[in-house]
């Protein structure tokens, strides 16, 4: 008969919440792997096409080289993407040609593709403003049944909402730094009018439309402990009267308060210890957010890379004594709680919140996940086993 404590982490449980992930890779045309953290940004018209084209790494985009890697040594590659429109200087612009042209369908598809093997940490999407010389930062992107219509047939979007996570007319804010790039622009004393615009919305056409999808994967992605984490998204209408060098000008202004902000973000944030003891399997635990020894901090707690649809149990305990099981070692022995754990179709779980921060107690506890995967020889999964500093 298997030890008490063995039953305990095969039978006793509590239910949590799923979570998702990005996909893996990244999109053609990129230099290099994946080295620093990414900042996607996007235009439509011009100027807010020419305003990032510095960024693209597209050579018949950008023959003058990429200036996004490391970009200006702040740790960050910053990747553009745009439409192209004939002449360049159009007024009356239309869909354009090549990615993210103003059209629903390219617009969804090309930005699920690029983001999901960007996987970038920040995204600040562009478009033209009908104002003059305005920067502004819009708060409200809306999951809207009805937009403008586009130019090319089907002239709305093919599945309107876009978002069937929330309902109809759901609001999504921008993440952005808004203020702090409303000052940024002030003290540059550039010649163009920064605000933030908080009681109204993107215009409810392509603006607003790739405006959504931005705050959207942000949401998705909103966890330190996700992989794609992804920590700010937002959108800004760019006067269509600014002149390019000056659009590109506050443009950078815009991405170095994101990139500080980013950095004040990623600076707080901790990471819990990785002691190893994978497998068998391929699931990696990982805990991310506040300090776990400040009282009532929280910390998210994701698995990715499991057997897909199964069942695991996520075991705590005070003290690490690896013990063999079912082909894999348990860690947190003797075990003190267990939850149930349900893995979705892509063998991943997420309890975001689910780490408390207690003054005192246990100094440190242990947590692992063991889950059942047929394709293994004992019929079950481990992942690696994390150590949780509460002290």
């Amino acid at each position: 008969m298997l030890p008490s404590s063995y039953r305990a982490f095969l039978l006793l449980f509590v239910v949590g919440p799923t979570g998702l992930l990005a996909g893996q890779g990244d999109p053609p045309g990129l230099p290099g792997p994946l080295a620093r953290p990414r900042i996607l940004v996007t235009g439509y018209w011009p100027p807010s096409n020419e305003c990032v084209r510095h960024w693209s790494a597209n050579p018949a985009q950008n023959p003058g080289g990429w200036t996004g890697g490391d970009w200006e040594g702040r740790g960050y590659d910053v990747h553009a993407y745009f439409p192209e429109f004939s002449p360049p200087t159009c007024t009356s612009c239309g869909t354009g040609t090549g990615d993210l042209t103003v059209d629903y369908q390219d617009t969804s598809a090309d930005f699920w593709a690029i983001a999901d093997a960007l996987r970038p940490i920040a995204i600040v999407t562009f478009s033209r403003s009908s104002t003059q010389i305005v920067w502004e930062l819009e708060m409200n992107q809306f999951n809207r049944t009805t937009w403008a219509n586009d130019y090319v047939t089907p002239l709305q979007p093919t599945r309107s909402p876009p978002d069937g996570s929330v309902p109809a007319g759901h609001l999504r804010l921008s993440t952005l730094p808004v203020q702090d790039i409303v000052n940024a622009i002030f003290a540059a004393g550039l010649p163009v009018n920064p605000y933030i615009c908080y009681t109204g919305n993107g215009g409810g056409f392509l603006s607003e439309y790739i405006a959504y999808h931005g705050v959207w994967y942000q949401d998705l992605h909103r966890s330190p402990a996700d992989p794609a984490w992804c920590i700010a998204a937002g959108h800004v209408h760019v006067g269509r009267s600014l002149s390019w060098a000056l659009a590109r000008q506050a443009a950078e202004v815009t991405i170095r308060r994101v990139i500080a902000h980013v950095d004040a973000v990623r600076a707080a944030t901790v990471c819990q210890a990785d002691l190893g003891f994978q497998g068998p399997g391929t699931a990696t635990l990982v805990a991310c957010g506040q300090p776990l020894h400040v009282a009532g901090n929280t910390a998210d707690l994701r698995l990715y890379g499991g057997a897909a649809n199964t069942l695991g149990v996520l075991a705590f305990g005070d003290r690490a004594q690896p013990v063999p099981l079912f082909g894999g070692t348990v860690v947190p022995v003797p075990i003190l709680h267990t939850e149930l754990v349900l893995l979705d179709g892509q063998g991943r779980w997420a309890w975001d919140g689910g780490l408390v921060g207690i003054a005192g107690g246990f100094p440190v506890l242990y947590a692992q996940v063991g889950y059942l995967d047929l394709a293994q020889p004992g019929g079950w999964g481990f992942t690696n086993a994390l150590s949780l500093a509460y002290q």
